[in-house]
């Protein structure tokens, strides 16, 4: 009976020893592909095609308890996003460029040399430019217009917030990520004969980092 509570009072020992060894502050670069679409919703819903873009940053985790390897995560990146809607011979383009800053949570799982961990959380993304074209194309040519997407008479609002979870692994320094992004309001300020248009962004994300 001693020899057993003495092996239970080791591992216990041992357990809160390895869960200190989690680092406090993580800093980390992040570079990685969108996948993504935008749902409007007026008298019905209508979903584009998705469209590939790209997102880059820095990335940020801070340790919240001791002996829990729980962290709240969050960052500054470029992401590009959008979507594209092809009718025949007629192109619906349109691209934004955010400055997106995620605030998230996330629960490390140390198995050997690999550390997975999901997370969940927002994200608060600012429209900085964007662009909205029409390529109506024809035999002998085409005939192509573009709008500012964010500007006076745009038809999109600047400002994005939504709910994002993921899941990451790494592998010593580095890290492979996956993820899914969802608009929880209305990014379109245009109208129709039913009245406001309401549109969502939603992005798939991949990426690859290297934590300092």
């Amino acid at each position: 009976m001693k020899k057993f509570l003495l092996i239970v009072v080791a591992t216990m020992f041992v357990g809160t020893i390895s869960a200190q060894d989690w680092q406090k502050n993580i800093f980390g670069i992040r570079v990685g592909a969108n996948l993504s679409n935008l749902t409007f919703k007026s008298s019905g819903s209508i979903s584009g095609d998705i469209r590939p873009n790209f997102h880059a940053g820095f990335n940020y985790e801070r340790l919240l308890l001791n002996n829990i390897p729980l962290y709240i995560e969050s960052g500054l990146y470029y992401s590009n996003k959008g979507y594209k809607l092809v009718d025949y011979d007629e192109k619906h383009i349109v691209s934004f460029n955010y400055v997106e800053i995620p605030l998230m949570v996330n629960y490390k799982f140390r198995i050997s040399d690999f550390t997975l961990y999901p997370s969940a959380g927002v994200y608060y993304a600012y429209g900085i430019s964007g662009k909205e074209t029409y390529r109506d194309e024809y035999e002998g040519g085409a005939e192509v217009e573009e709008y500012d997407a964010f500007g006076e008479d745009g038809e999109y609002n600047r400002s994005d917030f939504g709910y994002r979870i993921g899941i990451s692994a790494t592998y010593k320094n580095f890290v492979l990520g996956v993820g899914y992004e969802h608009s929880l309001l209305n990014v379109c300020n245009a109208k129709d004969f039913d009245g406001d248009i309401k549109a969502s962004n939603s992005n798939i994300f991949i990426s690859v980092g290297y934590n300092f």
